[in-house]
C-alpha cells in the first residue's frame, strides 16, 4: 500500500512538473510571436535610452526614420529609408554631411530584441527553475514580466513591444505610440544645408 501511494505521489509531481513545463514553453512562444508581429506596426513612434545614446524612430507605411544622439560628444545622425522608392540617406547632422543609403540604421526598433528570449533555447528556458515569466505593470501598461540572473524584461501585452530591458551592460527604456506619426515625421530629409559626403 506504501508503494502505491508513493508510486501516486511521484505520478503526480511528474505529471505537475510537465504541464508547468508545457504551460512556460506555450508561454514564451507566445511571447516571442507577440514581440516579431510588433514589427508590422505600420504608423509607430518610439524612443529608446540606453544610458549612452537617445534614438527616435519613427514608421508610416513604408517609411522608417530614425535619429540617434550620443550623450557624450555632438553626434547626431539622422537615417532616412524609403521602401517603395528605394531611397535612403544617413545625415551627419553636426558636420551637415550626408551619404546615399542607410548603413548602421535599425531597420526595426532594436525595442523588438528580447535578449533572454533571442539568445537562450525555448525547451531549456521552460526547464530552468531560474527563469521568471509573470505579468506586471510597467509605466502603466500591462506587460509579460520576464527575468533571468541579472536580465530581466517588460514586454507590452497589447503590442509585444519592449518597454524595459536591462542586462548585466545595459539597460533600454522606450516610450511609444501607435498611430501618431504623421507624413511629415517621414518627409524626405531637406538636404540643402548638407554636402555630399
Amino acid at each position: 500500500m506504501k508503494k502505491k501511494i508513493v508510486f501516486l505521489v511521484i505520478l503526480i509531481i511528474i505529471i505537475i512538473l510537465v504541464v508547468l513545463f508545457l504551460w512556460r514553453l506555450v508561454l514564451i512562444n507566445k511571447i516571442k510571436d507577440l514581440n516579431g508581429e510588433s514589427i508590422k506596426i505600420s504608423n509607430l513612434y518610439f524612443i529608446e535610452e540606453d544610458g549612452s545614446s537617445i534614438t527616435e524612430f519613427w514608421k508610416k507605411d513604408n517609411i522608417i526614420k530614425e535619429n540617434t544622439k550620443l550623450m557624450l560628444g555632438n553626434n547626431n545622425l539622422t537615417f532616412w529609408n524609403n521602401f517603395d522608392t528605394e531611397e535612403s540617406y544617413t545625415l551627419f547632422n553636426n558636420i551637415k554631411k550626408y551619404s546615399m543609403g542607410t548603413n548602421g540604421m535599425i531597420y526595426e526598433p532594436q525595442a523588438n530584441n528580447v535578449e533572454i528570449l533571442d539568445s537562450n533555447n525555448s525547451i531549456l528556458l521552460a526547464l530552468n527553475p531560474m527563469f521568471k515569466i509573470k505579468t506586471e505593470q510597467y509605466d502603466g501598461k500591462i506587460c509579460y514580466y520576464i527575468k533571468l540572473g541579472q536580465d530581466e524584461v517588460y514586454i507590452d501585452k497589447e503590442y509585444g513591444i519592449t518597454l524595459y530591458q536591462k542586462s548585466e551592460n545595459n539597460e533600454l527604456k522606450v516610450k511609444y505610440s501607435i498611430n501618431s506619426v504623421k507624413d511629415e515625421d517621414v518627409a524626405k530629409p531637406d538636404l540643402t544645408n548638407y554636402t555630399n559626403n
